[in-house]
């Protein structure tokens, strides 16, 4: 317990620590992909590349549904309106619908939406 400890072994005893530290950091990077690879099922190299193709047949599909979901915003809206006048939605004429863009930052809109979900 009382060795006294010369300067190379103090230098030989740092550098097998740190030898082992890197060697743990290594083996947690390689379980931490082999855990990404077995939960995900692919690579992640191999991803940006599909993703684009994904993409573009996405966006074929995206404006096929947004036709449909605008259909469906015009009969919400006209629904609303008609609730709102009492009247029923054939008497009422809409002209347009224009989406007025937002002035409100996205952190903000982002907590409203959180304190009205905490809400309900």
């Amino acid at each position: 317990m009382g060795d006294i400890i010369t300067m190379g072994e103090s230098v030989m005893i740092t550098i097998f620590s740190m030898v082992v530290v890197f060697i743990v950091l290594i083996a947690i990077s390689y379980l931490i992909e082999i855990l990404r690879v077995t939960t995900n099922g692919k690579k992640g190299k191999e991803e940006p590349k599909k993703a684009i193709v994904e993409e573009k047949a996405v966006k074929k599909e995206e404006t096929k549904e947004e036709k449909v979901k605008d259909q469906e915003l015009v009969a919400v809206i006209a629904a609303a309106v008609a609730a709102s006048l009492g009247t029923t939605v054939p008497q009422i004429k809409i002209k347009t619908i224009k989406r007025i863009s937002s002035t409100n930052p996205l952190w903000s809109e982002a907590g409203r939406r959180e304190q009205i979900l905490e809400k309900l």
